[in-house]
């Protein structure tokens, strides 16, 4: 399959403590960064792939802790491109921390791709300071395809394992022509992590983190990090 358009798009910012994207950087700890929430929008001669679907209208017991900039919001971005969420067949999401799978709702038409090991780690987390990060509400109802490791959706576009910060975390690599796209998401959720080498701070398995990121840093091609506010525009058309 022919990879022909590949393109970053926005669900809004909201409001994260700078500390908890960088592992161990005191200067970072208690600054407010209004991080952007990145999905990657994918089109072949056969699927339109979501990767990401952004942070969605949170439950209200939620919101009183973040700050949320909706503005921009992914069927505002979805319908410039002159495209519903109807016309997405493919929706996969990086892990289901509730920033990444917050609109699959929309995608009723879609398939839902998980990795298996992230989708039961997030129907019941055993550790409580994991359990705020999903939101039980955005995954109950869907019929989420799951998958074991590494897999190819297309002939270009390849779901790669990448634990560490989830059990089930993964990255997604995409070829178009002579050139190659990374979606990192949470492995690198800024473009520090990737020229640092420093993991973000929070993770299930520190370790495993490093690896994965090592992993994605010593890839060829452009990393697109999930929340960094000034690295944003990706367009390969």
């Amino acid at each position: 399959m022919v990879v022909k358009k590949v393109k970053t798009i926005l669900d809004g910012y909201y409001s994260i403590d700078l500390g908890m994207l960088v592992w161990l950087k005191p200067s970072y700890y208690g600054k407010k960064y209004m991080a952007a929430l990145k999905s990657l929008y994918i089109e072949t001669d056969k699927n339109r792939i979501l990767v990401d679907t952004g942070i969605g209208d949170l439950p209200s017991q939620y919101k009183k802790y973040y700050e949320i900039d909706r503005k921009t919001t992914i069927e505002k971005e979805l319908r410039a491109m002159s495209l519903t969420p109807d016309d997405i067949s493919i929706v996969v999401n990086t892990h289901l921390h509730f920033d990444h799978c917050g609109n699959n709702h929309l995608f009723k038409s879609a398939t839902h791709m998980v990795q298996e090991r992230e989708l039961n780690y997030a129907l019941n987390p055993p550790e409580r300071f994991m359990k705020g990060g999903y939101i039980r509400e955005y995954l109950d109802g869907y019929n989420f395809k799951t998958i074991d490791g590494e897999h190819h959706l297309d002939d270009d576009v390849l779901l790669i394992q990448t634990p560490g910060h989830t059990p089930g975390h993964q990255s997604v690599i995409v070829k178009k022509e002579n050139k190659k796209y990374i979606f990192c998401g949470d492995v690198a959720p800024l473009q520090e992590n990737i020229k640092r080498g420093v993991i973000i701070g929070i993770s299930i398995d520190p370790v495993a983190l490093e690896r994965s990121l090592d992993l994605i840093r010593n890839m060829d091609g452009v990393k697109i990090s999930s929340h960094d506010s000034e690295d944003m525009v990706v367009e390969g058309v």
